[in-house]
This record gives C-alpha cells, sequence and structure tokens, in this order.
C-alpha cells in the first residue's frame, strides 16, 4: 500500500519555537541560532567542487573549553526543506545541540531543486559521508558509532544513503560503516501527486521507485530509530508507520517514537532550551551511545 506524502508547504526549516509565535520558518530558524550560545568550535570542509558541496564540523569541548578526547560517537545531520531549500548554516543549534551530547557533528549541504534533481542530492549527501568518513580518526570520531540522521527532506535522502547501497557503493564503502538511521519526521513512502514531487522525481517507473526508500529496507539495513510528531500535517505519520512495518517484516532492528507535536517537534528538540529535557534528545543519545 503506497502512503501519502503531503509537501506542499513542506519545509524542514520550518521549526515553530517558543519564542517564535509566528511568522515564517527563517524566522524560526533565526530565533534558534540567535539564542544559540554552544561553545563547540565549528569547521567548514570542501566534499567536492560544487559550491553547496561543503559541510560543517562541530567538536564538543569541556567545561574548560578543551576539546573533548576520542574516539567520540559521530552524528552527521542532513537538513531539510522541501528538496529546494535549506543550509547548514541556518542549522548551527542543531549542530551545536549534538556537540553537547559528547558527539561530533557533520552537517552537509547538498545541491538543491531545481538545479540538483534527484537523484543528485542523494549522492551529494553520499559523497559527504564519504568523505567525512576519511577525515573522522583525524577529529577523534570513533568510526564505529557513526549515525546518520535526517530530519524531513533530509530524513528521505538520509534514509536512502542508508538503505539504498548503491550510493555510498560509488565511494567503496557499504551502509555497515553506520551504527544506526535516525529518521525526524521523514517522508519514505508517498505518491508523487504535487507539482513538487513530480518535479523533484518524477521521470520512469524504475526512478519513481528508487525514490522511495522504504523499498530498500534490508536486512543489511543500519538499526534504525523513527521519530515523528502525531499531529504531523506536513508529512504524514503514515510515512513512519509504512517504514516501521518493513522494517519488522526484513528484521532490521528498529524502534519509534511518538510524540504530541507537528512538523518540527522532532528536529527542535536539539535547540538549546528545548534540551534540558526532552525525551527525543534522550533517545537519540541512548540511541547512538548504543553498539
Amino acid at each position: 500500500m503506497t502512503h501519502r506524502f503531503i509537501s506542499k508547504t513542506f519545509a524542514a526549516a520550518a521549526v515553530v519555537l517558543p519564542l517564535v509565535l509566528g511568522g515564517c520558518a527563517s524566522l524560526a530558524l533565526g530565533a534558534a541560532n540567535l539564542i544559540e550560545n554552544g561553545n563547540a568550535p565549528s569547521t567548514e570542509l570542501a566534499y567536492g567542487d560544487g559550491a553547496r558541496q561543503r559541510y560543517d564540523v562541530y567538536r564538543p569541548v569541556g567545561a574548560s573549553g578543551e576539546l573533548l578526547p576520542g574516539p567520540l560517537p559521530v552524528v552527521i545531520f542532513v537538513h531539510g526543506g522541501s528538496w529546494e531549500t535549506g543550509d547548514k548554516g541556518s542549522y548551527r543549534w542543531v549542530g551545536q545541540g549534538i556537540a553537547a551530547q559528547g558527539f561530533i557533528a557533520v552537517l552537509p549541504n547538498y545541491g538543491l531543486m531545481p538545479e540538483r534533481r534527484f537523484p543528485g542530492f542523494v549522492d551529494d549527501a553520499a559523497r559527504a559521508v564519504a568523505h567525512a568518513r576519511t577525515q573522522l580518526t583525524a577529529w577523534g570520531g570513533d568510526t564505529s558509532r557513526v549515525v546518520l540522521m535526517g530530519h524531513s527532506a533530509g530524513a528521505h535522502i538520509a534514509a536512502l544513503v542508508a538503505y539504498d547501497a548503491r550510493y555510498l557503493a560509488a565511494h567503496g564503502l557499504t551502509p555497515r560503516m553506520f551504527s544506526g538511521f535516525v529518521g525526524l519526521s521523514g517522508p519514505y513512502d508517498f505518491i508523487f501527486d504535487t507539482e513538487l514531487l513530480q518535479r523533484t522525481f518524477s521521470g520512469t517507473a524504475a526512478q519513481e521507485y528508487d525514490a522511495l526508500p522504504v523499498h530498500f529496507a534490508s536486512p543489511q539495513s543500519p538499526r534504525t530509530l523513527l521519530v515523528m510528531g502525531r499531529d504531523d500535517s506536513t508529512v504524514k505519520p503514515r510515512n513512519t508507520h509504512a517504514l516501521a512495518a518493513r522494517l519488522g517484516q526484513v528484521g532490521t532492528p528498529f524502534d519509534t517514537l511518538w510524540v504530541d507535536g507537528t512538523h518540527g517537534v522532532s528536529v527542535s528538540a536539539f535547540a538549546r532550551h528545548n534540551r534540558g529535557d526532552s525525551e527525543i534528545l534522550r533517545r537519540v543519545r541512548e540511541f547512538v551511545l548504543a553498539r
């Protein structure tokens, strides 16, 4: 059974924070960055020649400001934005939030629509992962604990990198390099029934099949944590139900976390003022640390 993904107002950047009582997503993201006071130093690196083929690295520090010694878990976070908007710089608060847990955070950009159509942006994400993999030891990263995570369209992209082995195979890697995949409010099984989805994905039947992560979950897929807001109307919750069902069928270890809230609730747990008492953050932290 195919599940519908509603996306006309789909923007992974739409994180509605308590300090923002309305307005557009960019204002909410700006507020998150404005109040962020994390002190994890960040570095920008290029993984290709394209203007958006770059990623930021956040390394956690101790109470005295010194870099924490490794080996440290690594979380690679792929931002959302309907495959046509979004930027790693707008998610500095996510990088700082991940680093605050004692993890190294990697936040890549990737090519956006209309210049970069499917599967181009997934290729970019895989290339970023492969490049970062070569740097992990130098950063003090633990190569046995690398978790791929994404929100919204970023969860879709990350799921394809985690489940469809062809993307990493192009770089001599396999999804077994990941110790886990975390999907935050992601579209995994949807119908190509909007102009955006048709422009982004439609083509041959094979191409449309390849666009849906649910088709590639297998016993070899990394263990998975799916986080979803019960009231999400941007990405329908049945996307998570469909992927969870598929993971159960193939025997991949997985867990789901359902929380009250809409599309931004899963990622806004990483915002500074939400970190103190967040079940989402606690579960993600436990998932990353598990072996």
